[in-house]
């Protein structure tokens, strides 16, 4: 790999790690969520991120909202009168037994990338960032490798054999 197409590459990555900084740090009405149970299947699979837009929702789209100490996404039935509202993960065959006041309501998904919330929490744990780092350096140094192994023929038993870089 020539110089240029490293420096697009770390290039690249800097730019999507700052985008998602900026979206994770909250500057932007936006805020993600990791989907642990498998109640939003097949819409949003376990392990999903949810991209939420903050006060922005309507009826019959997947919200997520605070419920029971934690942050939860289902669909939105309903609104009623006095200002609760009714949910249901699309997998159950009933709504939620609880009533959420609108409140309580974050907002609407507006994305949810399949496996991005595993991920997600991978990066969390310092010994998983740690791991990511490690292996950048270690292709990296391989790469660098590549630049020092010279091209020239060399005599082996009297045949000729180049050195091959995959």
């Amino acid at each position: 790999m020539q110089r240029r197409q490293v420096i697009a590459v770390v290039v690249t990555a800097v730019v999507v790690l700052s985008a998602f900084l900026v979206v994770v740090s909250g500057m932007l009405p936006y805020r993600v969520y990791i989907v642990h149970t498998g109640s939003m299947a097949p819409t949003i699979t376990p392990r999903s991120a949810v991209i939420v837009r903050e006060h922005v929702y309507h009826v019959g789209q997947t919200i997520s909202f605070y419920e029971q100490g934690g942050v939860i996404t289902h669909r939105l039935i309903r609104i009623n009168a006095d200002g609760t509202a009714v949910t249901q993960g699309d997998a159950n065959s009933t709504p939620d037994p609880w009533r959420i006041k609108t409140s309580a309501i974050i907002g609407g998904v507006v994305a949810s990338p399949p496996e991005l919330g595993y991920w997600l929490m991978y990066l969390k744990n310092p010994f998983g960032l740690a791991s990511v780092l490690v292996s950048i350096l270690v292709c990296w140094q391989l790469l660098s490798l590549g630049d020092h192994v010279s091209d020239k023929p060399r005599k082996k038993h009297g045949a000729e054999v180049r050195a091959v870089l995959a």
